[in-house]
């Protein structure tokens, strides 16, 4: 008989909020949507190990159960994200923020509204999921769907169903970034995986042709798929992700 696939993938893992204190160099690192903060911990203890000080939110309606996040809207996302960052610029001098999926768009959405952030890490952004126009729609028949890839190898821990409320509200988020792209001026790099089938494909050049950033840099990882910080080519991300922050010399 096959394995029923449970609702929270990986419950054992740990993916509350954490913080990993360092030097006077902040790091806000965001996961994505129906996910926990596991999504970013490989590069949190990486960069943490390079001495940084890293902070990373469970965003609300995360890491409980999927009506909770059924329940939330993305003004809640980004009150906790807004939260957080000011915390650690009262605490470090310089500030990075960085997200996977939709943590990257709420690490846009940060930028367009803190010009003084130093720098954006941006893995996989869900700036375009074409699919989500369906769910203001289908939300009202089918208020929870399955999704149809589920890798049990993986460590990645989170709903492995979409909430659809949810969804739309992803949905409102992404416009209200886009509509702001251009007031993005800091230095920014993008990872996008070749085997990537969550976002749309053009989602990077979106965002590299929107922003005003002069600095802006594109990776595109020809072995990874959407949770690319949990990936094969992890070793190779976190090392680009390094030599752009020295390049820029933040670190």
């Amino acid at each position: 008989m096959r394995k029923p696939i449970p609702i929270f993938e990986h419950p054992e893992l740990d993916g509350k909020s954490f913080f990993l204190n360092g030097n006077q160099i902040g790091v806000l690192l965001i996961h994505g949507f129906t996910a926990t903060t596991v999504e970013v911990r490989w590069l949190a203890d990486y960069l943490s190990s390079k001495g940084l000080t890293v902070n990373a939110p469970l965003l609300p309606g995360h890491g409980t159960t999927p009506e909770d996040l059924n329940k939330r809207n993305y003004a809640e996302w980004i009150e906790c994200v807004e939260n957080l960052y000011n915390k650690l610029k009262k605490t470090c001098q310089r500030v990075i923020v960085g997200g996977e999926s939709m943590g990257a768009v709420l690490t846009l959405y940060l930028a367009e509204n803190h010009p003084e952030i130093k720098a954006l890490l941006l893995y996989s952004p869900a700036i375009k999921i074409a699919s989500l126009k369906y769910s203001k729609i289908l939300r009202h028949l089918f208020p929870i769907i399955r999704k149809k890839d589920y890798d049990e190898i993986m460590p990645w821990q989170g709903y492995s169903v979409y909430p659809l409320f949810a969804a739309s509200e992803l949905l409102r988020l992404q416009k209200f970034v886009i509509n702001n792209l251009h007031k993005v001026q800091q230095p920014l790099v993008v990872f996008q995986g070749a085997f990537d089938t969550t976002i749309d494909p053009d989602s990077s050049d979106l965002i590299m042709s929107s922003v005003g950033s002069l600095i802006r840099k594109k990776h595109s990882m020809s072995n990874s798929g959407h949770v690319i910080l949990l990936d094969k080519e992890f070793p190779n991300i976190a090392d680009l992700t390094w030599e752009f922050l020295k390049d820029l010399k933040i670190v």
